[in-house]
């Protein structure tokens, strides 16, 4: 494993210790892939896969660590994840699975490409390719897309993939990468994400260094992989290196592939010199899997999961039903029940049990399902006196539009609307819905009455 200094080596050795003596089956699934790194003040800072195992763990297990983490050597120390870091051949601490119980292991390890000349090299996970990428007809166009770009790189340039998170944009990517490096072992792939791209970038400017070795290692591919591209707003500089790379890579008939959870036109914040360029390929939108599609997804994850209490069709069914807003979210929940029955029993999960350890997932997927552009334009009216005439109309008062742009903020979070779906709602183009997306947090975080009354509005919606 990677090595780390004695105080964060002996620091784990007593944490893991107590994660094995408090339940080793869980210690076993999950923070044996966990690798030490350091302790920067009173925070441990620790190694995972990836980020789907990181959101995980701190999702359902954070608890857990941090009591674990309480009065460590007379310290309360605190924690953090950073991915990227593959599970350690050789842990610390090891513990045996108890006979009685073995714990959820997935069949299909993350396997560690050299893809970019990042610090942090990006993880492909050998799970994510073509073939378990469940096709639905809100998936299909993207599907085939990303498929044809694998096998004809340069064909569509760029291909621009859209949609909210978690959804299965990253599986694509990475499915491209798989199939490309199966096609043709020797070609150059880059895969990485906006935000290290800029991390990179910004590391050398800080360093006074060269840009030259940047630009080398960007433009030095095949086919470049960029997810959440949408990252780059704002980010003027890197705008413009981003402008000639992807000129650069174009001209040379390389293979671009992009993720945003935007399209193009909806983009603020971006030289339009770009936006028009990732529009100039073919644009895909994905969107979350129907029932059956997201039941199909729950029966692969179940051939491909071990664990001696697979999951009955009645929770899987149940699962399909009460989830809908994320893939991401699906397989948390998925895993979160598969651990359980793991290491309780499976004879002991009910269908009542599942609501009690998912009632907070379930809770904000109803949540979000029942609100409406027009159920937000009515709550927004009544906090500030105003009717939904005023909000609509055409009045430029400083008492009208600051709540005007609240509405459309909010209608941008909490409902599944584009921008221009909004904006006809309000009588307004999408880039009015825009302006309001980014004006809407900057005023707030000036006038502490106007987020105390934007915090107010989105617990009335979310409650009722």
């Amino acid at each position: 494993m990677q090595s780390c200094d004695p105080v964060t080596e002996r620091i784990w050795r007593i944490v893991a210790s107590r994660l094995v003596q408090f339940n080793t089956p869980l210690y076993k699934q999950w923070f044996q892939s966990v690798t030490p790194l350091r302790v920067e003040k009173d925070t441990l800072v620790l190694g995972v896969p990836d980020d789907f195992f990181a959101d995980f763990v701190r999702d359902q297990y954070g608890d857990i660590l941090d009591d674990q983490l309480r009065g460590v050597e007379g310290v309360d120390y605190r924690w953090r994840f950073e991915s990227g870091y593959p599970a350690p051949l050789h842990p610390l601490v090891s513990a045996d699975v108890a006979p009685e119980v073995r714990p959820l292991a997935a069949t299909a390890k993350p396997i560690q490409e050299k893809l970019c000349s990042s610090k942090r090299p990006r993880l492909l996970s050998s799970e994510f390719t073509f073939d378990n990428f469940i096709v639905g007809e809100e998936n299909r166009h993207a599907f085939t897309a990303a498929k044809t770009a694998s096998e004809a790189p340069g064909l569509y340039n760029p291909l621009f993939i859209y949609g909210s998170n978690g959804i299965g944009k990253t599986h694509l990517l990475q499915a491209v990468a798989h199939a490309v490096r199966e096609r043709n072992p020797h070609a150059v792939i880059r895969s990485t994400t906006c935000d290290d791209l800029l991390n990179e970038f910004y590391d050398l400017l800080w360093q006074k260094k060269s840009l030259s070795e940047f630009r080398a290692s960007a433009r030095d591919v095949d086919i470049l992989l960029i997810d959440d591209v949408h990252r780059l707003a704002k980010k003027v500089q890197m705008q413009e290196e981003f402008f000639n790379l992807f000129n650069t890579l174009t001209d040379q008939g390389k293979q671009i592939i992009l993720t945003s959870d935007r399209q193009p036109c909806e983009m603020s914040d971006i030289d339009k010199r770009l936006t028009t360029r990732f529009e100039s390929g073919m644009i895909a939108e994905i969107a979350m899997p129907e029932y059956e599609a997201r039941l199909a997804i729950l029966r692969l994850w179940r051939t491909e999961v071990v664990t001696d209490y697979p999951l009955g069709d009645e929770f899987l069914d149940f699962l399909a039903s009460h989830i809908h807003s994320s893939v991401r979210r699906l397989k948390g929940c998925f895993l979160r029940l598969a651990t359980w029955a793991s290491i309780n029993g499976g004879d002991r999960l009910t269908i009542g049990r599942a609501e009690e350890l998912l009632r907070g997932q379930i809770d904000q997927e109803y949540a979000a399902r029942d609100i409406s552009v027009e159920a937000i334009q009515k709550q927004v009216a009544a906090y500030f006196d105003l009717s939904i005439a005023d909000l609509l109309g055409k009045s430029r008062n400083d008492r009208i539009v600051k709540p005007r742009m609240v509405a459309m903020f909010l209608s941008r979070e909490l409902t599944k609307a584009s921008s221009t779906e909004i904006g006809k709602a309000f009588a307004r183009n999408h880039a009015t819905v825009l302006h309001a997306e980014t004006k809407i947090p900057e005023l707030c975080r000036a006038d502490e009455m106007l987020r105390h009354g934007v915090e107010h509005i989105r617990h009335q919606l979310q409650k009722s």
